[in-house]
């Protein structure tokens, strides 16, 4: 079915219709919630408004066609590189003569996957003025975020390093913020490194928090923040955030999902296993000293760029 679905994918009506269907509905549901606002406005903010990562009009995506889709695709999928992984509990000889069979039956193909080198810069806004968006839901509810660039993830301590001062930070800001507003809200704290863009990462914050408590809570973050950048956090908080990392790591190989994780792409890109393995050496090693290195590098108070999500008819 796999091989079917590369050499001749159906491009049925049924599928443009439901295709159709959905964008009304997906676009009809914008703005009823502070989430739906924001996952609508937030990558072409973050971006100037490079159209790969903004929304655009509903015009633009009820034009779309099946037709088109298969001249934009169609190339790709009947000549583009493949690379296969199977994990699980099967006969090793007999899925090689499976796939021999049908996949490795096809033309041939690409060799190596195309670089498209020149699609992978991303930029992060210069401009940080605050930014104000509606929602049409709950008049008592907003959304308050806060983003920063970081960098990619091509430097694997870095990476690890990043991902742990965001758990850090989730600890911090969950204990900050009830403390603050004595509230049992839960805050979220995120940090991307993906290895597509190059330089490209990103930092946020998220909370969501009633529409009369935003100042308090922006005030708490900043609070945070500046503490965070000036001396390094408790080794029990530290520890606090490591120790799900290590339990993740430990996991990774107890499930198909896991080991399909390494396995997807490990002819293309072998470094996988070794990232994997190096991990928890990598997360061990981290200091909190290390850590408030790179909250001064990266979490500036003055340069994180917010995005705060409002009622119709509430002022900021």
């Amino acid at each position: 079915m796999l091989a079917a679905q590369l050499i001749d994918p159906g491009y049925r009506p049924e599928g443009e219709v439901l295709y159709r269907q959905t964008i009304n509905n997906f676009f009809a549901a914008i703005g009823a919630t502070p989430d739906s606002a924001l996952g609508a406005e937030l990558g072409g903010i973050l971006s100037d408004q490079d159209p790969r990562f903004s929304l655009g009009k509903v015009e633009d995506y009820r034009k779309l066609t099946f037709a088109q889709l298969k001249g934009t695709v169609a190339d790709r999928l009947c000549k583009g590189a493949v690379e296969l992984a199977l994990v699980g509990d099967f006969d090793e000889a007999q899925a090689i003569a499976l796939v021999a069979k049908t996949l490795g039956a096809l033309p041939a193909r690409e060799a190596a996957f195309q670089p498209y080198a020149e699609q992978r810069e991303r930029s992060f806004t210069q401009d940080r003025s605050r930014r104000v968006l509606r929602h049409k839901g709950a008049k008592d509810q907003a959304l308050l975020t806060l983003h920063w660039p970081t960098r990619d993830g091509e430097d694997l301590k870095e990476a690890i390093a990043l991902e742990l001062l965001q758990r850090v930070l989730q600890v911090e800001l969950t204990d900050t913020l009830r403390e603050a507003l004595g509230k049992a809200y839960s805050p979220g704290v995120s940090a991307s490194s993906p290895r597509i863009w190059r330089g490209y990462g990103t930092f946020s914050f998220r909370a969501s928090v009633d529409v009369k408590e935003v100042a308090a809570t922006r005030a708490a973050i900043r609070g945070l923040l500046e503490e965070l950048r000036k001396a390094p956090v408790s080794a029990d908080i530290v520890q606090r955030a490591r120790a799900p990392m290590i339990e993740g790591l430990d996991a990774v190989l107890k499930t198909n999902n896991g080991w399909m994780g390494l396995a997807d792409r490990i002819q293309s890109k072998p470094d996988g296993i070794d990232r994997f393995t190096n991990s928890r050496a990598i997360i061990t090693a981290l200091t909190a000293d290390d850590l408030l290195a790179l909250a001064r590098r990266y979490l500036d108070p003055d340069q994180g760029l917010e995005v705060l999500v409002l009622p119709e008819g509430v002022e900021p």
